[in-house]
């Protein structure tokens, strides 16, 4: 699916079916594109919900720089 802007995706993001695939490609495309403030409190949020991980994961969670 492809966006013509972030605030497309992030309608998207709030009215798509939860845990459809056009929903998870709005939530990249923001994460992408949203602006430097918003990119850290959505991945806040992610982080939360991600199940456990190790380091060297590639989440971009940078826990192993806390």
């Amino acid at each position: 699916m492809t966006f013509d802007s972030f605030e497309q995706a992030l309608h998207i993001c709030m009215t798509a079916e939860q845990g459809s695939k056009e929903q998870d490609e709005a939530i990249l495309y923001c994460l992408e594109y949203a602006p430097a403030d918003l990119k850290d409190k959505l991945r806040g949020i992610m982080r939360q919900n991600l199940p456990k991980h190790n380091h060297d994961c590639g989440c971009g969670c940078q826990h192993d720089k806390q």
